[in-house]
């Protein structure tokens, strides 16, 4: 009988009445200082109590992913072991579990299993894993085997990522069995949620204290770019611009309201910055449309029960609550305001109290959130609330794709096709493709296999901390050209 695992939500309250869980908090934040800003306390602790599924046989690509994930804070692993064909290639680490143990800081808990004996336990918990790897599986009849397993169990099945690496190329395949929801995207350009063509009253009337005609330059120079961008628009509403705002058109009303304060004004680092980011002034929400778009297609069980990952129930949750509060207030959508603030030319008090309507804004959504969970009789965990409402612009939503774990059998890219026949044993199909991909023949590729163990322990850290999008849904790596892609199968 398997141990029960603790819900994110038990566990969030038992850490508020143990201090145990704080000393071990205090010492992830320690260890894992670094990869602790990229998914947070949050997600670490995701990690740290995530249970991973390792099914192949022996293979440097498996030892890899192994290490990589036990470094970034897994401690329970359970190995299915494959018998199969597969050259073992070299490997560095003699006993697996003795020689990761030093890794962590934590008791490892290992299990190593035979895949044939798993395979015939009709009553096998594989739903307590947070996710399966499938590592150069060199039997096709176990694929076709999972596969039929995962149609059983439904929903309730983890995500799972089947790779391999055959010379100098190598596939990641993910395939999953519910909708994968991502907390915090964490683009490359961050892009700051502040209202300028939808302000609320309290901000309406803030800005209305700022009477540029009855001010000299100095004053001037100590007003948020904010304020001038949400004058501007306000100016071209009244003077019946109805339609979308251009850049140019922001830009002109600016330099026409400061025309009071004489050219001086045009020097003033505010004035600039205003001009800078004018563009923002008339600029559509586009981090919002994808999520916008889920929320009214969004046709997803509320049942906690039809869940596998806790977090994606929680996260659908809250996308719903927002649905609700929408439909109340009989408005298109209902964003969460971030409420944060980036850096910019201003005096002390006029950017802390620009900062406060902002916060105290946001903290009001949030409170409306919570009222909705509430009078909806739905619970979620106080972490995923504060990430959502904090980063909601960064939720993202992947569904599964109607091709399963036979998928990689039935594609027109040649190199896949290459490259499962070759971890199959099969024939190629042409001369071709034996010639085009004559790097499959190289055997024992240390670099490739350790390049993707890092590929592939990435992507099983996105899918438990929920942080950065996962590849959707399969990732193609050619070491001859040293080039990547992902597509869709």
């Amino acid at each position: 009988m398997q141990p029960k695992r603790s819900t994110p939500r038990e566990d969030f309250i038992f850490s508020f009445l143990n201090p145990a869980v704080e000393v071990a908090v205090d010492e992830d934040m320690e260890r894992y200082d670094r990869q602790l800003r990229l998914w947070g306390p949050l997600g670490q602790d995701r990690l740290n109590r995530s249970c991973v599924c390792l099914i192949g046989p022996v293979t440097p690509l498996l030892q890899e992913v192994s290490k990589n994930l036990v470094l970034a804070g897994v401690s329970s692993f359970t190995w299915l072991k494959e018998n199969s064909a597969v050259p073992s290639g070299p490997l560095f680490l003699a006993e697996l579990k003795k020689d990761l143990e030093p890794l962590t800081s934590k008791l490892l808990v290992y299990e190593e299993k035979d895949l044939g004996e798993i395979l015939e336990q009709l009553q096998y918990d594989w739903s307590r894993f947070s996710v399966i790897i499938l590592i150069c599986i060199g039997k096709q009849n176990t694929l076709l085997d999972l596969n039929e397993i995962k149609r059983g169990i439904g929903t309730k099945f983890p995500p799972v990522l089947n790779t391999s690496v055959s010379g100098l190329y190598g596939y990641v395949n993910l395939v999953l069995s519910e909708a994968h929801f991502v907390l915090r995207a964490h683009p490359d350009s961050k892009k700051y949620d502040l209202r300028l063509q939808n302000p609320w009253p309290e901000l309406v009337e803030y800005v209305k204290t700022f009477d540029l005609t009855r001010m000299d330059v100095v004053e001037f120079s100590g007003i948020p770019y904010i304020v001038l961008l949400i004058k501007c628009i306000a100016k071209l509403k009244k003077d019946g611009n109805s339609g979308k705002l251009t850049s140019g058109q922001v830009k002109d009303t600016l330099r026409q309201i400061c025309l009071s304060l004489g050219e001086d004004a045009a020097c003033e680092s505010n004035y600039a910055e205003a001009r800078r980011y004018a563009y923002l002034a008339c600029s559509r929400d586009d981090c919002y449309q994808e999520l916008d778009d889920l929320l009214r297609n969004l046709e997803i069980s509320d049942d906690e029960h039809d869940w596998h990952d806790i977090c994606n129930y929680e996260i659908v949750t809250l996308v719903l609550a927002l649905k609700r509060i929408a439909q109340e207030s009989e408005e298109s959508t209902f964003r969460p305001l971030a409420g944060a603030l980036p850096d910019m030319e201003s005096t002390t008090v006029n950017y802390t109290e620009l900062k406060s309507i902002y916060e105290v804004k946001a903290e009001f959504d949030r409170s409306c959130v919570k009222k909705s969970l509430v009078s909806s009789g739905k619970k979620v965990s106080k972490g995923v609330l504060n990430t959502f409402s904090s980063h909601y612009g960064e939720v993202r939503g992947i569904l599964p794709s109607e091709s399963d774990l036979l998928g990689i059998f039935s594609t027109s890219n040649t190199l896949l096709s290459a490259l499962v026949m070759r971890q199959f044993q099969k024939q190629y199909t042409s001369v071709e493709c034996e010639n085009e991909f004559i790097g499959l023949e190289i055997d024992g590729n240390y670099s490739i296999m350790a390049f993707f163990g890092g590929v592939v322990a990435q992507e099983a850290i996105k899918l438990i901390t929920h942080h950065f999008i996962p590849i959707d849904n399969l990732f193609l790596y050619n070491g001859i050209h040293n080039s990547s892609a992902t597509y869709k199968i």
